[in-house]
């Protein structure tokens, strides 16, 4: 029989410090995003079903564009 598991052994990520720097990198894109759009959160059912609103520029790396869309299929996973 194994021995307990550590509290900082993390199923996905092997470690919580891993599972911490997805944190800070999802939280990262967020702010980045959240600055261009604005950070006041809204209904996403009405931001949906509304008006498509204007058009804006926000450059992002290769990684942040990655870490957008693993946050995005982990949104879809939950629905």
């Amino acid at each position: 029989m194994p021995g307990p598991v550590s509290d900082s052994y993390d199923p996905e990520f092997s470690t919580d410090s891993n599972a911490n720097d997805v944190r800070k990198a999802i939280e990262g894109a967020v702010q980045k995003v959240g600055k261009t759009i604005g950070s006041e959160p809204k209904d996403i059912v009405e931001v949906v079903q509304g008006q498509k609103g204007t058009a804006r520029t926000l450059t992002l790396t290769e990684q942040e564009l990655r870490v957008i869309r693993f946050a995005m299929s982990r949104a879809l996973e939950s629905i």
